[in-house]
């Protein structure tokens, strides 16, 4: 009790409910090593006084290494060993010890606390009759079937806590040396008491051992769980607990698999794919790890693990299953996320094949079907973390080509979304992957992608030499399709650098190229780059004959985004020469476009706003399109709020560097 820190909250809260007569009964569960145990001490410490006819305290055992969970006639008879009853009452059938424990506990003020049950059975027939009793319940399961209690489910401490818990054990003056090192440690521990504790306790055992060494050690992946024991404390023997009680079965396999992925969270079919099993029945697995609290769910169907858990279950996985086995699953749970994102990459534009032609046809898994631009983009709401970090441990395995894949396939779907620092992380991983490959067309595509994202996000030098790179790889292919990729970013990345003249020569030859190979929706996106140069140079007519000719090419091929591009494009060249009203025509109609083809909420939008506000002078226009650049992380609260209060705002940099 002493070292108890924090969760004052969770502390005052529980108290209320077993105080104000709302709960008799309360159950919090948790993961080995949160606290559990400690925090309803402290809630039992703090009320006890409200109890005058005592209180009762069992350890069930339930978490126990190595020891079997008490069994609830053995409780009972401790309960009623220490009410007074003799020994020969206890000795009866256990129907009527329960009768005897609830007819002694009826009508008393008695706070009972059952620590560490094992599950809803062993406590059932140990809670008491009578609404005048409450309980206290710790358990790593969600005691669930309980339906006298409220049920309290306990998460790691937040950082600040976890250093007032350090500051405690171990003293202000040395962690105030150390702090950065302090800081390092405590996202390493994974928010848990236990760790902590066994942390403080090594550096109070080491005296000559810096809080920098230790946080060096911990950073270690592959000697984490090890760094975190001492004496008979670990945090690996209190996993192993949760672990052994699923038994030998497909939950534990689920379980172990779950760590050899590097992503943030998963999905009932990514986790099906990754286990070789009918997503039902993956669905039941994972309720069943979430039940003994091995899982945690923030999101429905959604399904992450904590840090340390999951370094327990690749140890595992490593122990447990063949090489082969591993690979296999792996490959299972990569297959679906790149399966999936082909898909996604022809729902939104399919004139793309040609982008992805050399991603496998065979994979082990269908993906995900995606029916709609809508379903694309809460799609990769939801799955861009896990893509990029599927992408990263690719890059670092024995199958670097995934990520070229994937960011292959990704770029698209991400350019129309305005998701400019997802594309730059893919780029880069893309390029990784050729290192590894030796693939001259994934070097190129990879360049390529990585260029656009650096021009988007206002950085045309390294996008032009991006862009130049990509042309070293295509050339010796003799792939024209790169080649005139490549010389459209590097049109795009000379506007912005101010080299006017360069940029319409390497935008004329694109569009050149793409004429001869017909490809029509890439031929109109050069024209109305060339019609952006023409508006820096202030040949506003030259500027709007491009931007029409672009925009006729993109209706004739079916080119959705572009032809959306085009409008907005056209509608600023028509503002810039003065002609407000086909400007404000060109803007409203993209704008329709946007929330048609599923571009609400994305750069695109906040674009076409900003010039219908200009256009207008509609303030309005102009602070909802702050709003969605601001949601997009493309401008900060701060310049969304000096947009808001000038009346006359300049176009900030995250839509002036494209126009």
């Amino acid at each position: 009790m002493a070292t108890f820190t924090g969760r004052e909250a969770e502390v005052e809260r529980l108290c209320t409910l077993l105080t104000d007569g709302s709960e008799r009964a309360v159950a919090i569960s948790g993961p080995a090593g949160i606290g559990k145990s400690a925090l309803a001490l402290q809630v039992a410490h703090r009320i006890s006084h409200l109890f005058p006819d005592g209180q009762l305290y069992v350890n069930l055992q339930g978490s126990t290494p190595d020891t079997d969970p008490l069994p609830t006639a053995e409780v009972l008879g401790r309960f009623l060993r220490s009410m007074g009853v003799a020994a020969p009452a206890i000795l009866s059938e256990p129907e009527e010890a329960v009768a005897i424990f609830r007819s002694l506990t009826h009508g008393k003020r008695l706070l009972i606390l059952l620590d560490n049950a094992a599950s809803a059975e062993q406590v059932r027939h140990l809670l008491p009759g009578s609404a005048t009793c409450c309980v206290l319940i710790t358990s790593r399961r969600m005691l669930s079937s309980i339906d006298a209690a409220s049920h309290s489910q306990l998460r790691g401490l937040v950082p600040e806590e976890a250093g007032a818990l350090l500051i405690r054990l171990l003293g202000a003056d040395r962690l105030d040396r150390e702090a950065q090192a302090v800081a390092e440690v405590i996202p390493l521990c994974g928010e848990l008491p236990l760790a902590l504790s066994i942390v403080a306790a090594r550096l109070l055992g080491r005296p000559d051992m810096s809080v920098r060494a230790l946080a060096d050690r911990l950073a270690n992946e592959q000697r984490r769980l090890a760094e975190l024991e001492i004496d008979d404390q670990a945090v690996r023997a209190s996993f192993m607990v949760s672990y052994e009680d699923l038994g030998d079965g497909p939950a534990a396999r689920l379980f172990r698999l779950l760590g050899l992925l590097g992503g943030p969270d998963i999905g009932v079919p990514v986790a099906a794919a990754l286990a070789g099993l009918p997503e039902r029945r993956t669905a039941e697995l994972l309720d069943h790890l979430l039940e003994s609290q091995l899982v945690v769910s923030d999101v429905p169907g959604r399904y992450r693990m904590h840090d340390l858990l999951r370094l327990f279950a690749q140890e595992l996985a490593m122990k447990q299953e063949s090489e082969e086995a591993r690979a296999l699953a792996v490959q299972g749970a990569f297959h679906c996320y790149l399966a999936t994102a082909r898909r996604a990459a022809l729902s939104v534009e399919p004139l793309i094949a040609w982008r992805i032609d050399f991603v496998p046809e065979v994979l082990t898994h269908s993906g995900v079907p995606l029916d709609s631009v809508e379903a694309v983009n809460a799609w990769l709401d939801t799955e861009i973390e896990n893509l990029v970090a599927t992408a990263r441990q690719a890059v670092a395995g024995a199958d670097p080509a995934i990520a070229a894949y994937l960011s292959a396939c990704l770029n698209t779907p991400l350019e129309q979304r305005a998701r400019w620092r997802e594309q730059l992380a893919l780029g880069h991983l893309a390029l990784e992957a050729a290192r590894s490959t030796g693939d001259l067309r994934q070097a190129g595509l990879g360049n390529n992608d990585l260029g656009w994202a650096l021009h988007a996000l206002g950085k045309p030098a390294e996008a032009l030499a991006s862009f130049d790179r990509a042309l070293d790889s295509w050339r010796p292919i003799g792939y024209d399709t790169g080649q005139a990729l490549a010389l459209n970013g590097r049109g795009a990345a000379l506007r912005s650098l101010g080299r006017h003249e360069e940029s319409l020569l390497a935008l004329e030859q694109a569009s050149a190229m793409w004429h001869r190979l017909g490809h029509a929706r890439h031929e109109a996106s050069c024209l109305t780059g060339i019609g952006l140069t023409h508006q820096r140079l202030g040949r506003y007519s030259e500027a709007i004959a491009a931007h029409r000719k672009a925009l006729a090419l993109a209706r004739e091929s079916n080119a959705r985004v572009t032809e959306v591009m085009a409008l907005g494009n056209l509608g600023e060249a028509h503002r810039l020469a003065g002609q407000a009203d086909e400007a404000v025509t060109c803007f409203r109609e993209a704008l329709r476009l946007d929330r048609q083809r599923g571009l609400s909420d994305t750069y695109w939008e906040a674009e076409h706003l900003w010039g219908l506000g200009q256009a207008t002078g509609d303030h309005a226009c102009l602070n909802k399109s702050a709003a969605i650049l601001h949601e997009l992380g493309l401008i900060t609260y701060h310049e969304a709020r000096a947009i808001e209060l000038d009346p006359d705002p300049e176009p900030p940099d995250a839509i002036s560097q494209q126009l």
